[in-house]
């Protein structure tokens, strides 16, 4: 079964179809869900996600029907297996979808098989992402830990080991038995990176060309090779338990206890069977409201800033400078440059704009004094620049856009295709021509 995202859908026939989902997943938050079950979020930063947050929920509970929000992705558990679509997919296939994942995540669609089940192609997808993420986590170094080291010769450093030196050195030869702990590269959440890098090149399909994807993907790989000169292929199984027990908790290498998720779900799982065991639902969602600004600012490029609203960057002061008791209040545009201000939204907008997305808009314009400011939003209509009008007082034009995502396409190519036009009819009619329109009251 298929849903796609924000709609209702009676409660039910949910219930009934899904009764083991919806016991775990129904008004259940995003950060317990990514917390307790064996699902991905991206972005894996809840902060980043501008219209949800940890304290959300994917599906909702209000009276006789469940709402699906801005999430999509893939959900399971036993036999039971949930895909929830963009409201933009086709009867077969989700290309918008897709599509952002290629540019956003650059994971290279044209390389995943087609016709896979739902088990195999969430299982294809996790391979696809691991790049991504060991690159993300390789910025930080290298992870070292402290780690036990047993020794048995003549240049004691450590703790003796009474036990284990009777058992080897009697007769005594010279040799005395001691142990380090040693800050090292060598550990076990590197080993298990390392075995999942072994795992993915003995891949029989496309995937085990993602290790060479790029030059960044070729540097770290060869890097954590070289630090886990201890790696053996019989100490999986080993090495997958003692990070199953001990994930990273120290924030600064957030990005590493993600890396450790993957790969434990890429080595435990099973490609043709990956629910049939455990109680833990098994996942990956994406928030594609977070994906659609991230790939706008893709097409806007450095054009505009891209402020950052939960991380408090690139914010913009509310009040001058002589109020000092409120300068540190800050307001947050998606984009904006010296004369546009661009909201994105995942909202249809092509019959008109709530209340209180027009006000904020509004607010933006006169802060930063801007003659521009608008919503760039998806739409299956033809799209395109609507000028809404100019405003009294203080003047400044309120615009929405559409971009236009194709819908009658035979295949994946041709989606691609025809949402280049789409990205080029924004450069040429947002970017270069809103300015113009505008000083022509056209």
């Amino acid at each position: 079964m298929k849903i796609r995202d924000n709609i209702h859908y009676p409660k039910h026939e949910f219930i009934k179809n899904y009764p083991l989902l919806s016991e775990k997943i129904l008004d259940r938050t995003l950060a317990d869900l990514a917390e307790k079950e064996d699902i991905l979020v991206f972005p894996t930063d809840l902060s980043k996600i501008k219209d949800l947050d940890g304290d959300n929920k994917i599906v909702e509970g209000i009276n006789d029907s469940v709402h699906f929000k801005n999430i999509v992705g893939f959900i399971g558990q036993g036999s039971e297996n949930l895909v929830i679509q963009s409201r933009f997919s086709g009867q077969n296939s989700d290309y918008f979808f897709n599509y952002l994942l290629q540019k956003v995540l650059n994971i290279n669609i044209v390389d995943l098989e087609t016709g896979l089940s739902f088990d195999q192609y969430f299982y294809q997808l996790l391979i696809y992402m691991f790049p991504k993420y060991l690159n993300s986590a390789m910025r930080k170094g290298l992870y070292k830990e402290y780690r036990k080291f047993e020794y048995n010769d003549s240049n004691v450093r450590g703790v003796l080991d009474i036990a284990r030196h009777v058992r080897t050195n009697i007769p005594f030869r010279g040799n005395i038995a001691y142990s380090t702990r040693e800050f090292t590269f060598d550990n076990n959440l590197m080993e298990l990176v390392r075995h999942t890098i072994e795992f993915i090149k003995l891949s029989k399909n496309n995937a085990k060309n993602i290790l060479r994807s790029s030059k960044m993907t070729q540097n770290n790989v060869a890097a954590v090779i070289e630090a886990t000169p201890r790696y053996q292929i019989n100490n999986r199984r080993k090495i997958i338990n003692s990070n199953k027990v001990t994930p990273i908790r120290h924030a600064y290498y957030t990005e590493y206890r993600i890396l450790q998720r993957i790969c434990l779900m890429i080595l435990m799982g099973q490609k043709h069977d990956l629910n049939s065991n455990g109680n833990k639902v098994k996942g990956i969602l994406f928030d594609v409201a977070w994906l659609w600004e991230e790939y706008v600012n893709l097409l806007l490029g450095d054009d505009f800033k891209h402020p950052q609203n939960k991380s408090k960057e690139d914010g913009i002061f509310l009040y001058s400078e002589m109020y000092k008791k409120h300068r540190n209040l800050r307001v947050y545009p998606d984009f904006y440059n010296a004369t546009t201000i661009i909201d994105t939204k995942y909202k249809q907008l092509d019959s008109s704009i709530k209340r209180e997305d027009r006000y904020q808009i509004i607010s933006y314009l006169h802060i930063l004094n801007c003659k521009n400011a608008g919503f760039v939003y998806p739409t299956k209509e033809v799209g395109g620049l609507d000028r809404i009008g100019d405003l009294s007082g203080l003047g400044g034009n309120i615009f929405k856009y559409g971009l236009h995502i194709p819908q009658e396409v035979a295949d994946f190519s041709e989606f691609s295709w025809k949402m280049l036009k789409s990205e080029q009819d924004v450069m040429i009619n947002l970017v270069a021509k809103l300015n113009n329109t505008v000083s022509h009251g056209q």
